[in-house]
């Protein structure tokens, strides 16, 4: 397993190479002190997860996550001193799969990037779903809407499955977050909006108009196929 820790901070990059190292002996660690240097080693050395930072030298954080974004689908937990709400909100948005502020607990890092690299891991299974021009491949861990290819990320991507293999059946806020983020993370809503309206947008669709992932207010969400 590769790891990149792109932080332009030596102390932050050294304890967090040394959590990875204690906690997985094989991990192969790499460091970036800047966002240029970042993401030449994100096309580099195809890390299976990257701890960004916001506040780099050259180029923001969410710039590079979002440069991240266009060209791979690699696991990415935004570690930052920014705590505000908004800014965690910024961070998803710019297609981060999590985010932890500083300073951080050891054991909540741990638990974070180890829940993250559980829920991106492979999938085995060779369910396929097709609804209304929909395709989703469970196995190749690909989309396709009108035979046009979806690039999704990973959380994305569970999430979409979850859902699908729920379909025409309420999927609770609750039970989404647990399945796609963990136990932990059963309250944590905002990820899930933020994530569900990533998401529609990918499949065509807003919040105002959404015929295929609908709001089923206060209780959770809904794939809706053609079925129905």
């Amino acid at each position: 397993m590769k790891a990149l820790i792109i932080d332009d901070d030596p102390d932050i990059q050294e304890v967090v190479a040394l959590c990875l190292e204690v906690r997985w002996p094989d991990i192969e660690v790499e460091t970036a002190s800047d966002g240029r240097s970042g993401l030449d080693a994100v096309k580099r050395s195809e890390p299976d997860i990257v701890i960004l930072d916001l506040g780099l030298p050259d180029l923001d954080g969410l710039t590079v996550c979002e440069e991240i974004r266009e060209d791979s689908n690699v696991p990415v937990l935004i570690l930052s001193v920014r705590d505000r709400e908004v800014d965690v909100v910024r961070g998803l948005n710019a297609g981060a799969d999590d985010y932890v502020t500083k300073p951080f607990s050891q054991m909540q890092f741990l638990a974070r990037v180890g829940a993250l690299l559980r829920r991106t891991a492979a999938d085995q299974d060779e369910d396929r779903f097709e609804d209304n021009g929909l395709v989703v491949d469970m196995a190749s861990h690909e989309v396709t809407l009108h035979d046009v290819p979806v690039k999704l990320t990973p959380t994305e991507f569970n999430m979409l499955t979850h859902l699908v293999r729920n379909a025409d059946r309420i999927v609770s806020h609750q039970s989404l977050l647990e399945k796609v983020w963990g136990r932990e993370y059963i309250d944590a809503t905002d990820y899930l909006k933020s994530h569900i309206q990533h998401l529609r947008q990918k499949l065509g669709e807003s919040a105002d108009e959404a015929t295929r992932i609908v709001n089923e207010r206060g209780v959770g969400y809904r794939f809706v196929t053609s079925r129905t």
